[in-house]
């Protein structure tokens, strides 16, 4: 008997054998986008949800749910109380390449004051000219600090040494030391760390997951740490950093900058489109801000898919799942 897998998804038309290449027997359930969560009639009649929420009323409606698939890293909309006994929680990564790709040329362009100099020089002003400007820095001799030392804050530790920049580094773990001095990465864990990230870093990358410990790590006492130099990028999630706090430090001068990913609010239907922030950071000149795609390549949407089919045919055989997150699953 095929198991049923029930997906929901934006695109009208969508085939999911066209992107998951799954081996074994499955009867796909498909819905159109609603709002990131499926109906519970759907929820009903599944075996496998592919999705990246689970509440309340959707665990209650589940009748016989073996497995929910995220098909991204973050599983912060997954409630780990609804969850029904029995129902393994499993994620897929694949997207640091290009995520640690878009915070260097973040980095870049907030050095070098790319976006200011291309829009007034399009316009015809000769203002970031450096006879008239002045000279700009360089990522070079610098100091990335990289809050949350998996894949992505390694894979952004690489780029980094390959522009030749010292890279301080800061997580949960005391054992993750060896491994980052191994790799040339200085390594402080817990509050001290964090707090050495924040005041000895010219640029600093947030990655690290969003769960109960890390929503509001940086607030107004982390932030104050940076020098008024420096620049925060959060290609994470954005309730790690405290709104307010960041909003103030940027409108004021305090820090020089801020590359934005991850937000406050999202739509949640293909027509709404809501203000990513309570905080108008799009009237500040000193912030990036891009819509959540950091890490929405071709590439990655490959390698997720592979691994969400890898979940299913182990289901359907019998094997252990792979990326199980355990916290969250009911066994």
């Amino acid at each position: 008997m095929s198991l049923k897998v029930l997906i929901h998804t934006p695109a009208a038309g969508f085939s999911p054998n066209e992107w998951f290449p799954v081996t074994s027997e499955v009867e796909w359930l498909v819905e159109t986008y609603r709002d990131n969560k499926p109906s519970v009639e759907s929820i009903a009649k599944a075996d496998v949800l592919v999705g990246t929420d689970f509440t309340a009323e959707m665990g209650s409606a589940a009748k016989s749910l073996k497995a929910i698939l995220v098909p991204a890293a973050g599983v912060d909309r997954i409630e780990p109380e609804a969850v029904p006994d029995g129902c393994v929680v499993a994620n897929a990564y694949a997207h640091e390449a290009p995520i640690a790709e878009w915070v260097m040329a973040c980095a870049v362009a907030l050095d070098h004051e790319l976006l200011k100099s291309e829009r007034t020089f399009r316009a015809g002003s000769w203002e970031m000219w450096p006879g008239r400007h002045g000279s700009y820095r360089e990522l070079m001799g610098r100091t990335f600090g990289v809050v949350g030392l998996g894949a992505i804050g390694k894979r952004v530790a690489k780029l980094a040494q390959a522009y030749e920049m010292d890279v301080l580094a800061a997580g949960r773990r005391a054992e993750q030391k060896a491994e980052a001095e191994a790799a040339g990465i200085s390594y402080e864990h817990a509050q001290a760390g964090l707090e050495r990230v924040m005041s000895e870093s010219d640029f600093i990358v947030v990655s690290t997951p969003l769960n109960a410990d890390t929503t509001g790590l940086i607030g107004e006492k982390e932030l104050a740490f940076m020098k008024p130099s420096a620049y925060i990028i959060n290609p994470a999630r954005g309730h790690i950093v405290d709104e307010a706090a960041l909003f103030s430090v940027l409108k004021n001068g305090q820090i020089a900058g801020a590359a934005i990913d991850t937000w406050y609010e999202y739509p949640v239907s293909t027509e709404d489109a809501p203000r990513p922030a309570s905080h108008p950071f799009w009237e500040l000149e000193n912030v990036i801000m891009t819509p959540h795609h950091s890490g929405a390549t071709e590439g990655t949407r490959t390698r997720r898919a592979k691994v969400v089919a890898e979940n299913i045919d182990r289901l359907n055989s019998g094997e252990p799942l792979i990326n199980v997150v355990a916290e969250l699953s009911g066994l």
